[in-house]
């Protein structure tokens, strides 16, 4: 093999010992892939080597088989998507709601926040629940995607579910829907279909005070749309995304967000583009929707010392809107405001601080390492995630007392736009680029959480190709060649973080060689200089990553 071939794709180094591939790596990914993913899908009772986790053979796992089975929904097609975006789908939800005993009554006993929007919605419903929670209230947030768990998009008093209650709380819905389902026109609901309906479900048997609901795609035919009497409705940062569904201008898609307001239920919003907001505006005024725009962040702080637990500017857009939506919460529900004189209340303030939303601008520091986390998939998120980085990452340079160079691991999927993303991030000046697919281990494993069973692994592979050829067609652009040489691709992200973390932090090391094919990295030589990793372009990669780096997150 050449030191260039060797170079840009190290985790095939060692596995053909020297052969050239200068024109079969690709199949040769191919078969990696193919045998690895065909592993995936083993049996959890499998023989491991010493070097890896063989305890799995001998335990059983209940909340895994829940697991797999939910996963088997990802393929099935409940119906055609144009029926769907006719109304059926929220049709169907209704009859699944009804099949597993909720009710209208139940649903408007959870006291509902339910928000919408492009980008920020996550983060915004993240800061509504710490907000509620901190004044006592008992709250319930499901969320979409989860990042390493799939429990994680049910959380209770500000905590996934546990594996035991998810597994629980799974096989009571999954039986009671497949209870005479051959007499219904639509016998089972979709992945996420099903999971929303677990979410009402969990809720009402928590007995939760407030269900704080993140929209899935869109608004008006989202099975969360299903809510017809909530507390409070938001709308976060509009912008394009998803406009297979949604269409293509801000205009179209922000008739979908406007689709969760109701009558006489207060809506907040933030600043939008012009024709984005007249759209809502519209909308609001049809439903009979009140419709208010959100303070700016610099209200509250040039009258007290607000900070946010979620870093990045974009997050004070994200809290204004939290502000009004706990608050509207507040005054219907308890008759109390969160505001004292002209200050935020104490609780307030804390539950801004102490917010917690893993996978957004996420900091994790280890020895002579630094990885800096966010899922942003959007153009508009990608900038964001782009200053945040820059200047985080400057920040922390100028406290070290030893240099540091930047590295990039990013995967997008298909339908995105990678040249644009990178031609974002490259502004960075990173002197390392790699490229992986959502996928954290090539090993056979009990944890099939993250598994993706709709998109086949050439796919996979071949977006992480084009991503890599993408950047180096960027960086030949720009005229810095020396930066396209120094690109590379991994088959898994243990494998990446094995590579980069090498002589730095021999701990991390370890814990992701555990999660490694045998003799699948190369060795490299290391300097002294601290690295700065940032990991974007998706929610997936970054769960896939913080699988890697921090397991244990939802112990």
């Amino acid at each position: 093999m050449s030191d260039a071939t060797h170079d840009t794709f190290p985790f095939l180094g060692d596995i053909f010992g020297g052969t050239p591939i200068t024109y079969m790596y690709r199949q040769t990914m191919l078969l990696i892939f193919r045998k690895s993913i065909a592993r995936l899908s083993l049996h959890s009772r499998v023989t491991f080597s010493t070097r890896q986790i063989h305890k799995m053979a001998m335990i059983d796992y209940p909340y895994e088989e829940a697991v797999k089975t939910l996963n088997q929904l990802q393929g099935t097609q409940m119906m055609p998507l144009a029926k769907k975006y006719e109304g059926y789908g929220l049709i169907a939800m209704r009859n699944f709601l009804a099949r597993v005993k909720i009710t209208d009554d139940d649903l408007g006993g959870m006291n509902i926040v339910h928000v919408a929007g492009t980008k920020g919605k996550g983060s915004t419903c993240a800061f509504v629940e710490s907000i509620l929670r901190h004044h006592g209230v008992k709250t319930g947030f499901f969320s979409s995607p989860h990042l390493i768990e799939v429990r994680e998009r049910f959380r209770v008093a500000g905590k996934p579910i546990s594996r035991e209650l998810f597994t629980s709380y799974f096989w009571q819905v999954y039986k009671l829907l497949e209870l005479d389902k051959d007499i219904y026109d639509v016998e089972f609901p979709s992945y996420f279909y099903f999971l929303t309906v677990l979410g009402f479900y969990i809720f009402k048997h928590e007995k939760v005070d407030a269900a704080i609901f993140e929209v899935g795609i869109g608004g008006t035919y989202d099975c969360t749309n299903v809510v017809t009497n909530p507390t409070v409705c938001g709308v976060s940062s509009l912008g394009i995304d998803h406009t297979n569904l949604l269409g293509d201008t801000i205009a179209s898609i922000a008739w979908h967000k406007a689709g969760i307001f109701k009558s006489g239920v207060s809506a907040f919003t933030v600043l939008q583009p012009l024709n984005g907001l007249e759209v809502l505006q519209e909308v609001a005024k049809k439903k009979q929707a009140c419709l208010n725009i959100a303070q700016d962040f610099t209200t509250y702080t040039a009258k007290q010392n607000v900070n946010l637990g979620l870093s990045g500017e974009y997050q004070k857009v994200n809290a204004s809107l939290a502000i009004e939506l706990a608050n509207c919460w507040l005054l219907k529900q308890l008759g109390v405001s969160l505001f004292s004189g002209e200050k935020l209340d104490k609780n307030t303030v804390d539950g801004l601080a102490n917010c917690e939303w893993n996978g957004r601008a996420q900091v994790i520091k280890f020895d002579s390492m630094t990885f800096y986390l966010d899922g942003a998939h959007t153009m508009r998120s990608v900038k964001c995630a782009t200053e945040w980085f820059q200047k985080e990452s400057d920040a922390e340079a100028a406290k070290l007392s030893k240099p540091c160079t930047k590295t990039l691991v990013f995967n997008v999927t298909k339908k995105r736009d990678a040249y644009s993303f990178l031609s974002t991030l490259y502004q960075c000046n990173f002197s390392k680029a790699i490229f992986v697919p959502n996928i954290a281990t090539l090993l056979p494993t009990h944890l099939n959480d993250q598994n993706n069973l709709q998109c086949p692994v050439e796919s996979r592979l071949a977006q992480v190709l084009q991503n890599k050829d993408e950047w180096n067609a960027l960086c030949k652009d720009n005229n810095d060649l020396m930066v396209a040489e120094q690109s590379y691709v991994f088959a898994c992200i243990a494998d990446a973080i094995v590579w980069m973390s090498k002589g730095r932090d021999d701990k991390l090391q370890q814990v992701a060689q555990l999660l490694c094919l045998e003799n699948s990295w190369p060795n490299h030589p290391c300097g002294s200089d601290h690295l700065q990793v940032l990991i974007t372009g998706s929610l997936h990669l970054v769960g896939g990553c913080l699988r890697v780096l921090k397991p244990n997150l939802n112990d």
